[in-house]
């Protein structure tokens, strides 16, 4: 992956300098030599996920390359390099029969991820994957080597995971893995079309589900007209229904969401099966290939039917700017509680994640490796990624607004 963009291609880097360390001694110096300069500055990037600027001077640190991945199956634990994705942490795991708490994407990097909450495919079970990081090796920014727990740099543990990022470099994690070796998962996909309804269909099955239990809802859209895309995305508008069920393997629970959405009149696809967790990334199958978006995140404290119409017709081909994926994860669970050791986060009471992604239209760009949005294939102008949202802006302002909490934790 290009260190200059990562997976995200908007906003690329255009550092004076890169390094790409092994060890955590090769980060240390790197700190240490851009410290000699008269205004030093240094940015951090393992997978580049969630960048939303690049920075335009400076050491660019890229850690991708520190990706070894080592499991103790004896304290269920994996101590992974900053530069690890979860697919690398999750093969192997899997070999212990062990699982770590992932998101719906495995091409993400453990360290962010990790660090700013995470909300997994077993996060309603397990917790936040924040609240489940035990210790870090960090370089700070005075160029020395630290562990960071419960018991040594307590303070600095507890800042690193969930109150900021500029604490220093992250360059490996410790982190509880558990006894999870598949799940009943899959997707469900509706047209929404046809069946407007089935996003009330899912909130009232959803909120009746204990922990075992992660569901989504992903709204696709995109606009008629969209030039940039394939015709068998122009004027989508699609539920897709996502669920991992952890616990011991009962088909019923699907079953009975499916019998709701048939007596609601619902036409679907299902894919529902039982998934090794090394294969949880196809549950919700998002590209694996760099594309320029934008997103933002929030929390609910309820998602009512009221809410539900509002999204969808918000949602509506003729209404949105691009190709929109707006996702909505139910929370609750151990997500709800306060962590053993306690971290920047206490607990949520909050019900529901709403995150919005709006993948932006293809433009040239001499420092990307590729086509900026995932489903274009043709060259085309460049321009700025959409900020707009359209009637989406009005329905962050008329319908979230009041209900909303900013959001700080990864999903992906």
């Amino acid at each position: 992956m290009n260190s200059i963009t990562g997976f995200q291609l908007d906003h690329p880097h255009s550092p004076d300098r890169i390094v790409s360390p092994l060890t955590a001694v090769e980060v240390a110096a790197a700190v240490r030599s851009e410290l000699s300069f008269r205004s030093p500055q240094i940015a951090v990037q393992s997978t580049g996920h969630g960048r939303t600027s690049g920075m335009r001077s400076g050491t660019l640190i890229d850690t991708s390359r520190m990706n070894d991945v080592s499991v103790d199956p004896s304290t269920r634990t994996v101590t992974a390099g900053a530069g690890a994705r979860f697919a690398e942490v999750m093969a192997v795991a899997a070999r212990h029969g062990l699982a770590p708490l992932s998101g719906s994407f495995p091409g993400v990097g453990i360290a962010g991820y990790s660090l700013s909450g995470g909300v997994g495919l077993l996060s309603r079970k397990y917790g936040f994957a924040s609240d489940n990081v035990l210790s870090a090796e960090i370089v700070t920014p005075d160029g020395g080597i630290r562990t960071a727990n419960a018991h040594e740099n307590p303070e600095l543990f507890w800042a690193l995971r969930g109150a900021g990022s500029n604490f220093g470099i992250v360059t490996s994690l410790t982190m509880r893995v558990f006894p999870i070796e598949e799940v009943l998962g899959g997707s469900i996909v509706i047209d929404l079309r046809s069946s407007p309804g089935a996003g009330q269909v899912w909130r009232e099955w959803a909120v009746k589900q204990d922990r075992d239990m992660m569901t989504a809802a992903s709204i696709f859209s995109a606009p008629t007209s969209a030039a940039d895309l394939p015709a068998f995305l122009r004027g989508i508008h699609q539920l897709r229904i996502q669920l991992a069920w952890s616990g011991t393997t009962e088909f019923g629970r699907a079953e009975r969401l499916e019998g709701a959405l048939l007596a609601a009149g619902a036409e679907f696809e299902s894919s529902i099966d039982v998934v090794p967790f090394a294969r949880t990334g196809e549950i919700f199958a998002e590209p694996d290939e760099p594309h320029s978006y934008g997103s933002e995140a929030f929390f609910l404290r309820e998602l009512g039917d009221q809410t539900m119409m509002s999204l969808i017709a918000a949602s509506a081909p003729n209404r949105v700017p691009s190709f929109t994926v707006i996702g909505l994860r139910l929370l609750g669970g151990a997500m709800a509680e306060a962590p053993e050791t306690a971290n920047e986060r206490p607990g949520t009471s909050w019900g529901h994640m709403v995150v919005f992604r709006i993948v932006t239209p293809e433009r040239e760009r001499g420092d990307s490796t590729g086509p900026s949005c995932l489903h274009c294939r043709r060259a085309g102008r460049p321009r700025e990624p959409t900020r707009d949202l359209g009637p989406l802006t009005q329905f962050h302002l008329s319908v979230l607004e009041p209900r909303r909490g900013r959001l700080g934790v990864r999903t992906r």
